[in-house]
């Protein structure tokens, strides 16, 4: 077996992960089928379309989009899972048990199974699909005027990865025109939010992971963070659009919401974050409000490539996204209400709120117990935490694997973590840390000072504090624990 199988089902374990579907669920799923009974808004002739990455089979959303002399018509169609997934039936049990689905490389663990999240659900291409349409009227600075909810059925004129999207600016012959009319309406919209997400202050940190690539062996060959293309922004701020509209609505008719919070970061994180950047030269005296103060220090960090491992630093002072019925807002987003509503195929909460969206439509409301909900919404959020350091635990053990080869050689290295006994330095590069422990740094003694967050030498006075940066010798790697050895040159 390959190092990818054996680390993910070490995870699998490790973390006891639900991947199996019952015989109960496999004898449901034979008589599973889309409601034909329901009537539904017919919108097979508009041309949505998908905009996913290259391997993405389970396809939840689509868009269409229209700009008028009165500004813009958003139509963003959801994968009407509720339609197919009963409440209380075995195979919600069992998704309420994922919470989400788990993406490792090369495998998902999905929160529904295959028959449901990539085929009867996925918004495939020249398939009618049942959905739920948020449909979104716009001013012509982008700003919300109205919106509705609706359930209808679409036929998804294409299915575009991300790539293929840039490509079309330069190379569009081959599209058919309603096609491109909704792909300009929608770069101009996209144009029109990205401003006003300027204007909020919302954060632009750069937080992705890196992507493992692997050959036919499922040896890693390469470890990259992907690009961040323009048509990644245009789903993004579309999906935002519809979460947006998804919690005011809940709100509006249950009084409360399903809404993903962000709160804002602990006072005591902001000030040593304040104190480890006045170390770089950059005051803080000039920005009054928290969000002020960290996209100052995005900025700071932005303008040199050299600086981006202290993103790392950024995003340790902010709190996790939760799910909660409490209206906390979104401090990252800089948003009072946000909801998430269009991913259900792989996400239990969206799927809460659109049962909850869909008995508003049929004016069947079953109010949910506030209380109730809030435990359901903390067990998903804890769900969501395991999902997260599960496919991270891969990444890590798979380039532990591959680190393995270069036991003995050198690296360039950034401090990321001080504690008393030693130092965590995240390898260029590599995005993973390991540990220099506080006996490898030799002639002196050293001692923590927690206040400053540094290690001290008693006679030397020599200091190492985060951010700093290192030649390291890499001692030893034990892939299993997903360790790396250390030692200072």
């Amino acid at each position: 077996m390959s190092n990818l199988i054996n680390s993910i089902d070490q995870v699998i374990q490790e973390n006891d992960l639900p991947f199996e579907w019952s015989d109960k669920i496999n004898s449901e799923l034979k008589d599973i089928n889309p409601n034909k009974k329901l009537k539904r808004i017919d919108l097979r002739k508009k041309s949505f379309v998908t905009i996913d990455g290259k391997d993405a089979k389970d396809f939840d959303d689509a868009v269409y989009c229209e700009k008028d002399t009165d500004g813009f018509i958003l139509q963003v169609a959801i994968a009407d899972v509720a339609d197919i997934v009963e409440s209380g039936s075995e195979i919600d049990k069992e998704a309420v048990k994922r919470g989400t689905s788990i993406y490792f490389p090369k495998k998902v663990i999905p929160m529904l199974p295959e028959k449901i999240s990539n085929d009867l659900c996925s918004l495939v291409p020249k398939k009618d699909r049942n959905v739920l349409v948020s449909k979104i009227y716009l001013d012509i600075n982008g700003d919300i005027e109205s919106y509705g909810f609706k359930e209808a059925t679409i036929n998804s004129h294409k299915r575009f990865t991300y790539n293929e999207v840039e490509y079309l600016k330069n190379n569009a012959s081959d599209i058919e025109s309603s096609i491109l009319d909704s792909m300009n309406a929608l770069e101009e919209l996209t144009l029109k939010r990205l401003k006003n997400r300027v204007e909020r202050s919302a954060l632009e940190i750069d937080s992705a992971e890196p992507t493992l690539k692997f050959d036919n062996q499922d040896n890693l060959s390469k470890i990259h963070i992907p690009k961040r293309l323009f048509a990644h922004q245009m789903i993004e701020e579309a999906m935002i659009l519809a979460n947006i509209c998804a919690a005011k609505y809940i709100k509006k008719h249950i009084g409360y919401g399903i809404y993903r919070v962000h709160e804002e970061p602990e006072v005591l994180k902001i000030q040593n974050l304040k104190k480890f950047f006045s170390l770089k030269g950059l005051s803080s005296k000039s920005f009054l409000k928290t969000i002020e103060l960290i996209n100052g220090f995005i900025k700071h960090v932005n303008k040199d490539e050299g600086n981006k491992m202290m993103n790392i630093l950024i995003l340790q002072t902010l709190k996790r996204a939760q799910y909660s019925t409490k209206e906390i807002g979104h401090f990252g987003l800089q948003l009072k209400e946000y909801s998430h509503f269009t991913s259900p195929i792989r996400r239990y909460p969206d799927l809460i709120a659109h049962r909850l969206i869909k008995e508003i439509l049929h004016k069947a409301i079953q109010k949910p117990n506030q209380e109730k909900l809030e435990e359901v919404l903390a067990e998903l959020s804890s769900l969501e935490k395991r999902a997260e350091k599960s496919s991270r635990q891969v990444v890590q053990q798979m380039i532990c694997h591959h680190l393995k080869q270069f036991v003995g050689d050198d690296f360039s290295a950034m401090i990321v973590g001080v504690t008393e006994f030693g130092l965590f330095c995240e390898i260029d590069n590599h995005y993973i840390s390991g540990l220099i422990h506080v006996s490898d740094l030799r002639r002196d003694r050293y001692i923590f000072d927690k206040e400053a967050n540094i290690l001290k030498g008693r006679k030397t006075g020599k200091t190492f504090k985060i951010g700093q940066k290192l030649t390291v010798k890499l001692a030893n790697v034990i892939p299993e624990q997903r360790k790396l050895v250390l030692v200072p040159k």
